[in-house]
């Protein structure tokens, strides 16, 4: 068991580092590429005033004419330099006195710019292109230092990094506010099922996000889908006790009487009560309770209980091999088809049938036996009973208050019409939730 809250805020404070540390390193990388492009452009500039200040003395000899060129060239070691390669001379500035450039100051073929170690720790910067003036090839190399100014980005950066962990730490702190408010959604749920576990009232409605409300839904279906077989035991428990009433009744009187051979009677009657709901217990009772309707599975083991319940009974089966499970609940099935195999096998003559088919959006069930069935009338007075069928009813009544609570929970219907076998055909539907249900393959 982990904490889901827990697992989010890791994941999250972990990629936001990550996403962070990306952002700083490139925006480094951009600012220092940004400094060099400017300090670039300033020589170049530079480049274009040492052309025009170069010009030939009355000798014939080349010489960088006074006061054209910006006097930071003038002081030793100032970071800015220049040298002049043209007709076997060197014309160099006084800031580089006596240290040693690059090669590549007099090679007439190089053109463009490079970065280079220079004396101390100095960081040049240099520009060298080729013209010609005035007939002659000319080598213009000018460099500045930009140690000063990846000194000073550096430093920026450290500021920067440390403005990223103080708003990295905001956002983690600002963050686990809103997992937190986020999963308050779970604490109402929970105080809302442990409020209806101890019958208080429920909490005051919450705004649901839509991420969660299918959760929510299926948890109130599962409340009122308890509340309903809740329902409908309270139902069977009072019909049972509603029919030993009376027999229990007439035992009073007789044994008030002492007339020991009229309780025969009463006695088979609450023997014939108890076999029947002993024999409901006995179709839905199996090693496994609940859980998803796997009609391949439980069906064998229906028509074997019915076998021996009724061995003087054809029992047929028609479907196709699903073995894939319905999301339907399994009691609620068997007790439904349990009950309606029993009805039709208990009034049928030799045979009864049971014919499932399944569908993308519904199962149906149809039962069928040779009997001698219900004529119009009583056909018409099941119907008119509506939501609630009478289990005192005679015949084919028995049992069907509870398939009817079982039907409507699942908001199915329920039909009788006469059977192609001679006797009554039920034809039981249940829809699938289009929602979000899972069906098997028709």
């Amino acid at each position: 068991m982990y904490s889901l809250k827990n697992k989010i805020t890791r994941n999250l404070t972990i990629n936001m580092i990550i996403v962070m540390s990306v952002l700083l390193i490139i925006m480094y990388f951009f600012m220092q590429q940004l400094l060099r492009d400017y300090v670039l452009t300033r020589l170049v500039h530079d480049a274009e005033s040492l052309i025009s200040a170069v010009e030939q003395d009355p000798d014939q000899r080349w010489q960088v004419m006074p006061g054209r060129m910006s006097a930071v060239y003038d002081r030793v070691r100032s970071g800015h330099y220049y040298r002049v390669s043209v007709d076997g001379q060197n014309l160099v500035s006084r800031s580089l006195f006596d240290t040693d450039i690059p090669s590549t100051a007099g090679n007439a073929e190089f053109a463009g710019h490079y970065l280079t170690p220079g004396p101390g720790d100095e960081s040049w910067l240099v520009w060298v292109q080729q013209i010609r003036k005035n007939g002659q090839a000319i080598s213009i190399w000018v460099a500045e230092d930009i140690e000063p100014i990846q000194q000073q980005l550096r430093r920026y950066t450290f500021y920067a990094l440390a403005l990223v962990l103080l708003v990295t730490m905001l956002l983690i702190y600002l963050q686990q506010r809103i997992l937190g408010q986020s999963f308050y959604i779970f604490t109402w749920l929970r105080q809302n099922l442990s409020s209806l576990r101890q019958r208080k009232t429920q909490q005051a409605d919450l705004q649901i996000p839509l991420e969660i409300a299918p959760l929510v839904g299926e948890i109130e279906k599962l409340v009122d889908h308890l509340r309903n077989r809740i329902e409908r035991t309270r139902h069977t428990i009072g019909n049972l006790a509603h029919e030993l009433k009376r027999p229990i009744q007439l035992l009073s009187l007789q044994q008030e009487n002492d007339k020991n051979s009229a309780q025969a009677e009463p006695l088979a009657e609450i023997k014939r009560i108890l076999e029947r709901e002993l024999k409901r217990a006995k179709i839905s009772g199996s090693s496994k309770a609940g859980g998803d309707f796997i009609i391949a599975d439980e069906m064998r083991f229906m028509i074997a209980v019915m076998e021996k319940i009724y061995p003087r009974i054809q029992v047929e089966l028609a479907c196709e091999n699903l073995a894939d499970p319905l999301e339907l609940d399994r009691d609620d099935m068997l007790e439904l088809t349990g009950n309606l195999l029993d009805n039709a096998c208990k009034f049928a003559s030799s045979k009864a049938a049971l014919e499932i088919k399944v569908t993308e959006r519904k199962l149906t069930l149809i039962f069928e036996d040779d009997g001698t069935g219900l004529d119009i009338q009583q056909v018409e007075e099941i119907k008119q009973r509506g939501v609630r069928l009478d289990e005192t009813v005679a015949g084919h009544g028995l049992g069907l208050g509870i398939c009817n609570d079982i039907i409507t929970t699942y908001q199915g219907s329920i039909a009788f019409s006469e059977s192609g076998l001679g006797g009554l055909k039920v034809t039981v539907e249940i829809p699938f939730d289009q929602a979000d249900a899972q069906y098997p393959a028709a």
